[in-house]
């Protein structure tokens, strides 16, 4: 069972690099609980890390998601820790889509030895893939869900080469419209 989940944790985290290879700025999301003050909240964690629900290694792309992530949290200006006050917990979902496309479509010219017009309808299949990014940032005292940012996009198959960056700017617009911004370097 544990490696089964490790399997599909694996698969679920490289989709997250595909959801941050967006061949578009990608759609996001955001949801607060208005009674949360984010201001009594010092230290995180990652759910699975600190619930011992991990998996038996980390993909690449897990590591770049809490990478990008411990470097938003960290701006805003909270400290990683074995005991957190919040919990950061994350998924993701892609899925298959098809896209089709019709618009009228004409002619006029010369054929079989006389002019004429023609109607007809013109159809374009596009195939490809959608995928959603969710982080969730919980209340590690009482479980509750302070706040969600979801990031949803076509996936673009250029940056599936190197995913890295596009999770870094994925998880950095989610975290964009989180309710702590970081502290702004004063002006001189």
């Amino acid at each position: 069972m544990n490696a089964a989940n490790s399997m599909v944790r694996c698969g679920l985290t490289m989709a997250v690099a595909l959801v941050a290879a967006c061949a578009s700025k990608p759609t996001i999301r955001t949801n607060v609980d208005p009674a949360a003050d984010f201001s009594k909240f010092q230290t995180y964690g990652f759910f699975d890390e600190v619930t011992g629900r991990a998996s038996a290694y980390d993909s690449f792309a897990t590591r770049y998601i809490k990478t990008a992530i411990d470097n938003e949290m960290q701006k805003r200006g909270f400290q990683k820790s074995g005991n957190p006050q919040l919990l950061v917990n994350t998924h993701v979902q892609t899925k298959d889509k098809v896209k089709v496309t019709e618009s009228p479509s004409g002619y006029y010219g010369y054929r079989y030895g006389m002019y004429g017009w023609g109607a007809g309808v013109s159809t374009s299949v596009d195939n490809y893939t959608e995928g959603t990014l969710n982080v969730d940032v919980i209340d590690s005292a009482t479980s509750r869900l302070l706040w969600e940012g979801v990031a949803i996009g076509r996936i673009h198959v250029k940056s599936r080469v190197d995913p890295q960056p596009a999770i870094d700017e994925v998880v950095r617009q989610v975290f964009e419209k989180f309710p702590k911004q970081p502290a702004t370097a004063p002006q001189t």
